[in-house]
């Protein structure tokens, strides 16, 4: 932990987890008067982007440098964020959503891959749960303060938090510019063939990366645009507080998020593999029955459990994973994990945008928690049938 990268990588995590959007999103797309049929169609066109990028950037990252393949990423970042503040129509947004995550998808799988083998490089790798909880731990520690120096900001002008993350994105440029190049391929790796698919191939060959993939993309699409558009008016309508102190829950939560992840590696040993995936299911189903029948603080606790999943899933992917991955296609087999995820939330964000515009939010919520039932139920009995095992 007292390595130059690592030092950076861990700074790196904090500047970027300011991320000062995250508790007026969903209020500065209905600000520019987009409803949230419009949002879901953002949403989809994230989704369905992130889908056509995450392949490609992963080969790029995996052939030509996945630091490179990061800061080009930020330079992206920086410059659409700023764009962001200057469009009005519902079909600019989408072009430039796609834009954004072309961004981001130059980011995703390139610098856990980075991490992972720059580990492995020191005989390190041991230590890669412990490094997810501890980054987890900033990242969400720096979101939780991102939330309300983005609020405050948003209260005085809509575009000025999206200013300062396009600030934040040159800063996080210039501290990855300070690190190691990608270290080589260790001898006796790299058996797997760098294709542009090779990624999805792989994926498809190795029954318990693919099963867990699609378990987790399923259950996290709808957590994605949830978080993205209802969240923010559902916990407004609980009237336990106003606006004003929307940036201040966004940060508790952030704060308990942070303090939740840093026990990822104790919480993994303790239940095991198997059992932390079921944990992950728990996250993301209960508290949503307790979200739509709930009212008053008991909601609020369920909605703090919910954001759980978003911490929980990514570090449960990057851990399980990484270890079962040939060096040679890490950044692309990572991005062509993300890609299911990606292709969920397309299609849960799109059909549960036009259910929120008919239904109200609560029974919106019943909806997604028996989906969630469904999606136990079905995988488990295909993971039966297929004698899929984790042990």
């Amino acid at each position: 932990m007292r390595d130059k990268n690592i030092i950076l990588f861990l700074i790196y995590q904090f500047i970027f987890g300011l991320y000062p959007i995250i508790p007026i999103m969903s209020l500065f797309f209905l600000a520019k008067n987009l409803s949230f049929g419009d949002i879901g169609i953002l949403f989809a066109v994230f989704s369905l982007t992130g889908f056509l990028f995450e392949i490609p950037t992963g080969y790029i990252g995996d052939k030509y440098g996945r630091k490179y393949s990061v800061m080009l990423g930020l330079v992206i970042l920086a410059i659409t964020a700023y764009i962001w503040t200057l469009l009005n129509s519902v079909f600019v947004f989408a072009i430039f959503a796609g834009v954004w995550m072309l961004g981001l998808a130059f980011i995703s799988g390139s610098f856990e891959g980075y991490i992972y083998d720059y580990l492995k490089s020191k005989n390190k790798e041991d230590i890669y749960d412990k490094l997810l909880s501890k980054s987890g731990t900033i990242l969400y520690a720096a979101g939780a303060i991102g939330s309300i120096i983005g609020a405050y900001l948003f209260s005085f002008n809509i575009n000025f938090p999206y200013y300062l993350l396009s600030i934040l994105f040159v800063l996080c440029l210039l501290i990855t510019s300070l690190m190691d190049n990608d270290v080589s391929i260790p001898e006796g790796e790299g058996q797997e063939q760098l294709k542009v698919f090779s990624g999805m191939s792989y994926i498809y060959k190795h029954k318990n990366i693919l099963w867990l993939t699609l378990f987790v993309s399923l259950l996290f699409g709808f957590f994605s645009y949830f978080r993205a558009s209802v969240d923010k008016p559902y916990i407004l309508s609980l009237g336990i507080f106003d606006v004003k102190w929307l940036g201040v829950f966004v940060a508790i939560s952030l704060l308990i998020q942070s303090a939740f992840i840093s026990q990822f590696e104790k919480i993994k040993l303790h239940l095991k593999e198997p059992g932390t995936i079921l944990f992950y299911w728990a996250l993301s189903s209960i508290p949503l029955l307790i979200m739509s029948i709930g009212y008053g603080y008991i909601a609020l606790i369920a909605m703090l459990a919910y954001y759980m999943t978003e911490s929980f899933q990514e570090t449960l992917l990057n851990s399980y994973s990484q270890k079962h991955i040939p060096s040679k296609i890490r950044a692309t087999t990572l991005s062509s994990m993300k890609v299911y995820i990606n292709i969920g939330g397309a299609v849960l964000g799109l059909a549960a945008g036009y259910m929120f515009d008919s239904l109200s939010i609560r029974v919106g919520l019943f909806i997604a928690f028996v989906y969630t039932l469904l999606v136990l139920l079905l995988s488990y009995t295909y993971k039966k049938l297929k004698n899929i095992s984790f042990v």
